[in-house]
């Protein structure tokens, strides 16, 4: 029995040991089998997780695109500058103190921007110090030792070239704020990046940009760049943005910005055939130079609490009463609509009577056809066409403009709406309908109320932008062009130029021959009308510039009326229309059609020529808008 016993005990044994071998041979063909996996067939994989310890990513900015105007003047370029960024997961807040005094800034604007980084990111590099001088740079790199998480990368700052300014057209650059990130992080954006924030800038951002590069780097356990990863292998270039060309003119909107200071108002000049803008004025404007080095308290109370709204582009956003220059419109849809013809006479008595007398401007002329009726500015002949009914060979039956037709009108030329613009910043302006005057007047309205939209008064508004295209659409025959500052843009790698996709133009849906009516009356203004300072003569070997065109004075319940005038030239073969608002400055003859005249002839001649036109230039200067609207 013993015997049995200890047999038994010796296969327990030896069972245990088979099982407990096996189990260790097991374990240890397991680890070996993870070694060679780790080691051979996933080395690369762990190589780069290994690797990510000690490898950063840093972006490389592109090259912003170049802008040129349309002779090929250049507007704006970069500028290189260096930015101090921090690393908050390096980064000792302790040393906040110490960054200050060497970079010479005030603690409390360093720590604010601390905490702005911090707030957003805790572990993503930013920018801390943006733009600095050189012996600040020197001064943080020769102590960056002691700075742990403190780093320098090359930046790229908007220069602009003048003496254009063109602030609303360009518009202009800056850090890219929380709500863009949102929004554009899966386009490559990153915190620190800067983007266009309105105007050209803004609306052809990705252009502009161009691709992000990204360079790898090795650094400490301090954050400090040790080297470049495989000698820089592995880095991608970026890639420069497209250069703009823009129809615009630089010496016409420098002349032009130097005739609206001191006013309030706008001026748009564009291509009578195709809508490229040559000069956009929006005055008051700013340099936009100040969004480089950040903003002085001085500087912030000008742009944002000014009275003045200098950051409102009053060329496109402005909704102001047309006055007179609203008549020929008026002529070209009342011709077309045959309620009458280039013949037909209305009585004019020095005003038109509808429930009380509404004046004539100049008094009475009589009988007066539709030529003379713009030459003159005869209110009562557009009283009558806004509010009679007529009653001729075509409509026996009698027809009339009510509300509603005026209103389909001044849409076809582009009132009352937003223009194809590639820019932001623009208003539709007002052309009222009956819902309108419901809301407005809910006592009750009638013809009193609307009879003044005949000669652009009342409750009705336009830009100068608008002013120009409406123009434009009379001079070249009936087309409403697509209004557009970027004529083209060219690739920097390949020097390939295209033109940007734009919505095509539009007939209005007035007959060429109707047009010429209005046109010849609007010839008449400047020949021999309101306008006769806007006429270019002949000088040496300059030939002259005829110009057609209708003064206007908007008036102002609240103060001064607003001086404007619309024009185009040459008169036989229209190359150019402007429009022109200058807020409380009198009479549109004496301050806007000149203006418009200077811009014309600069444009046309290159210069301008005469002593006594250039006598005409300190003659505008000296006009000035006088309070506020």
């Amino acid at each position: 029995m013993p015997t049995v016993l200890a047999q038994t005990a010796q296969d327990d044994a030896r069972l245990r040991y088979r099982v407990f071998s096996v189990f260790v041979l097991g374990l240890v063909a397991f680890l070996g089998a993870r070694l060679v996996q780790m080691q051979i067939i996933d080395r690369e994989q762990y190589q780069d997780e290994a690797a990510g310890n000690a490898i950063e990513t840093k972006i490389v900015r592109p090259a912003r695109g170049y802008i040129f105007d349309r002779n090929g003047i250049l507007l704006v370029d970069n500028e290189t500058t260096v930015s101090v960024t921090v690393a908050p997961r390096y980064f000792d807040e302790a040393d906040l103190p110490l960054v200050a005094e060497l970079a010479g800034r005030p603690l409390d604007e360093v720590r604010a921007r601390y905490a702005e980084i911090t707030e957003r990111s805790a572990y993503q590099e930013d920018v801390l110090l943006e733009n600095v001088p050189f012996w600040t740079f020197a001064r943080l790199q020769e102590n960056q030792y002691r700075l742990r998480g403190i780093d320098f990368r090359e930046d790229q700052q908007r220069r602009y070239h003048g003496p254009a300014r063109l602030t609303h057209a360009l518009g202009f650059v800056n850090e890219i704020n929380a709500d863009e990130l949102d929004q554009k992080r899966e386009q490559g954006y990153r915190l620190g990046d800067r983007i266009g924030k309105s105007g050209i800038e803004a609306e052809y951002e990705p252009v502009l940009r161009g691709r992000v590069g990204r360079a790898f780097v090795l650094k400490n356990v301090h954050g400090m760049e040790v080297e470049r990863y495989e000698g820089g292998a592995e880095d991608v270039d970026p890639e420069s943005g497209f250069a703009l060309t823009l129809a615009v003119d630089a010496k016409v909107q420098a002349l032009a910005e130097s005739l609206f200071v001191n006013k309030r108002g706008g001026a748009v000049m564009m291509d009578a055939k195709t809508g490229g803008i040559i000069s956009m004025v929006s005055a008051p404007d700013f340099d936009l130079s100040i969004y480089r080095d950040g903003f002085t308290q001085a500087e912030v109370d000008f742009l944002y609490r000014n009275p003045e709204q200098p950051d409102f582009n009053r060329a496109t956003q402005t909704a102001l009463p047309p006055g007179s220059t609203w008549k020929p419109f008026m002529a070209a849809w009342a011709l077309e609509m045959g309620m009458i013809d280039e013949d037909t006479d209305l009585y004019c008595a020095g005003g038109y009577v509808l429930g009380r007398l509404y004046r004539c401007h100049g008094g009475s002329h009589g009988h007066i056809a539709v030529r003379d009726a713009i030459r003159v500015s005869c209110n009562t002949f557009f009283f009558r066409l806004m509010n009679d009914t007529f009653v001729n060979a075509r409509h026996p039956d009698g027809i009339r403009m009510d509300l509603d037709v005026w209103g389909d009108w001044a849409h076809r030329f582009g009132f009352g709406q937003l223009a194809p613009l590639d820019i932001p910043n623009q208003g539709t302006g007002l052309i009222p309908d009956s819902s309108y005057y419901d809301r407005a007047f809910p006592a009750g309205w009638g013809p009193g109320y609307t009879v003044n939209l005949g000669i652009g008064q009342g409750n009705m508004g336009s830009s100068p932008l608008q002013l120009a295209r409406a123009t434009a659409a009379i001079a070249n025959g009936g087309t409403l062009v697509t209004p557009h500052l970027v004529m083209q843009q060219t690739d920097p790698e390949t020097g390939v130029t295209t033109t940007p996709s734009r919505r095509r133009a539009q007939p209005v849906g007035v007959e060429p021959r109707n047009l010429q009516v209005v046109r010849e009356g609007m010839a008449a203004v400047v020949t021999a009308g309101t306008a006769r300072r806007a006429q270019i003569p002949a000088f040496g070997d300059f030939a002259e510039i005829t110009v057609a065109g209708k003064t206007g004075t908007a008036e102002n319940p609240r103060g001064k009326d607003h001086a404007v005038f619309i024009a185009y030239a040459p008169v036989d073969d229209p190359q150019v229309a402007v429009g022109v608002i200058v807020e409380n400055a009198g009479y549109g003859s004496t301050t806007a059609a000149p203006i418009a005249s200077l811009m014309i002839e600069q444009f046309m001649r290159g210069r301008i020529a005469s002593p006594q036109r250039n006598a005409l230039i300190p003659f505008v200067r000296a006009q000035r808008s006088v309070g506020r609207i």
